[in-house]
């Protein structure tokens, strides 16, 4: 019998300097392609896929989310990395109180795991191009070459 492994394309960190792993839920994540005119909303002929939001955005590939330290920041602070936040989330998931994603060309699910992992210095979360397996970033760079005129990102959630 064959063990199943979730992790398909992604290095997950393990626990250690860097990196806890919490038992509050799975990461999931997923490698998706846009057309860049979808971040105004509009639909996009091509494939009408949407992704429900799993659980909590973490972040993507290419603006990374630091973890910041509540405790030391003042209230400007704090508001001003709210905004920031929101701004990310919004990036994907534009509808305030909506779930589901921005219409999605491609989107694929590149691994999973048990865990829910959390930083603990301000080091930006994973997943990059840099935490794929070789036969996932084969797939990313077949990706980028199926949608060359598209977005293509790598997208995180925790607490699933």
């Amino acid at each position: 019998m064959l063990r199943e492994d979730n992790t398909g394309f992604v290095n997950f960190p393990m626990e250690g300097r860097v990196f806890n792993k919490l038992k509050t839920g799975k990461t999931m994540v997923y490698l998706v392609a846009f057309d860049v005119i979808d971040l105004m909303n509009t639909p996009y002929d091509l494939s009408n896929t949407k992704l429900n939001l799993p659980g909590t955005f973490i972040s993507d590939d290419v603006f990374p989310r630091k973890r910041v330290n509540d405790f030391n920041m003042s209230i400007d602070e704090m508001i001003e990395n709210q905004i920031k936040e929101n701004e990310l989330d919004s990036r994907y998931f534009p509808n305030d109180g909506n779930t589901v994603s921005i219409p999605l060309t491609t989107c694929i699910c590149l691994g999973w795991n048990e865990f829910t992992y959390v930083t603990k210095e301000e080091v930006p979360y994973f997943v990059t191009f840099r935490d794929l397996t070789n036969e996932g970033k084969k797939l990313y760079y077949s990706i980028k070459k199926l949608h060359n005129n598209k977005e293509v990102r790598i997208l995180t959630f925790n607490c699933i």
